[in-house]
Formats: structure tokens, C-alpha cells, sequence
């Protein structure tokens, strides 16, 4: 992941998040300084041709994005040319029409340790897992709350009507089954 990191930021462009990058970013961006949404689109494609492992070394993806945006764009150019990998395999994962051609461009990117696949995927995954701790994070934090707030009543002697008791139940028997 610092391989990538690094690669991204080598350029003096900033690393876009690998969440950032839709279906439809290249398009956007794109769509800054050409108006028209179908010629919009096919450049989009063409570009992102450009990116991918057949659009050659650094050199030629450069020469070809130039011929594509214009010298005038250079400071898109330099984004996509500092996140070349982020931008190609984000865009096409998020592009996956099915779950197969999904698994297709992620078995793509593990394979592609050099050009930074496998570490963007591992960036994905590990937002993924970052999202389901902090979940488990607050739903830990609810069920002691719920405990507490049981154990407070006992202790004040507030009397809790049947629902509330039972609800209280209900969240102290699924937090000790978790």
C-alpha cells in the first residue's frame, strides 16, 4: 500500500481516495471543460483505455492523454497520471455490470502487484472492514448502555412497565449472545 501511496503522490498530484474514484469520475472530471455528455462519455472511455495496463509506460500514457485532453488540461493530466491505477481499476470495478465482471477486474488487480492492483484492493477491503468494526464499535456501545441503564433503574427503584422491561430483556440477551 505505501508502494501505491508513494506512486500516487510522486508527482506532486494529491492520492485520490480509492472510494472517491466512482463509476463516473473520469466522466465528471471530464465534463469540467467539455460540455457536450456524449462526447463527455466516449473521451471518458478513450482516456480510460489510456490508463490501463495497454495504454504502455508512464511516457506513452502521458503522450497519448495529451493528445486526448489538450496540454491546456495538463493539471488533470497530472491527477490522472499520479493515480493511474486508483482511476483505472476503481472506475472499471465500479463500472461491473454483473458480480462476475466484478471478480474478473478484482482478480486484474491482485494480479497486478506492480502497477498497485493488489494494493488498492487491499485499501478497499480494508475501508470495509474498518466500517464493520466501527458498527460492532456502536452496537457494543448500545447494548452495555442498555445494561447500564437496567441496572441504574434496579438501583433508583423506578419501576419499568412490561414493554420496556421486556425490550431492555430482549437487548441484554441479544448483547450476551453476541
Amino acid at each position: 500500500a505505501a508502494a501505491a501511496a508513494g506512486a500516487a503522490g510522486a508527482d506532486g498530484a494529491a492520492p485520490l481516495d480509492v472510494h472517491a474514484v466512482d463509476a463516473h469520475w473520469l466522466q465528471r472530471g471530464i465534463s469540467a471543460f467539455v460540455e457536450d455528455a456524449n462526447a463527455s462519455a466516449l473521451l471518458a472511455r478513450d482516456v480510460l483505455a489510456a490508463l490501463g495496463p495497454d495504454g504502455g509506460d508512464e511516457r506513452a500514457c502521458e503522450t497519448r492523454l495529451v493528445m486526448l485532453l489538450d496540454y491546456d488540461r495538463f493539471d488533470f493530466i497530472k491527477t490522472l497520471l499520479a493515480n493511474r491505477s486508483r482511476v483505472f481499476y476503481c472506475t472499471r470495478l465500479k463500472q461491473a455490470q454483473t458480480e462476475a465482471e466484478a471478480e474478473a477486474v478484482r482478480a486484474q488487480m491482485a494480479a497486478d502487484v506492480d502497477g498497485g492492483g493488489a494494493a488498492i484492493l487491499e485499501a478497499l477491503a480494508q475501508t470495509g472492514s474498518a466500517e464493520t468494526w466501527a458498527q460492532d464499535r456502536a452496537a457494543d456501545f448500545a447494548n452495555r448502555t442498555r445494561r447500564e441503564a437496567v441496572g441504574l433503574s434496579k438501583l433508583r427503584g423506578v419501576q419499568l412497565d412490561d414493554g420496556e422491561r421486556a425490550r431492555l430483556a430482549r437487548a441484554d440477551d441479544d448483547a450476551a449472545v453476541a
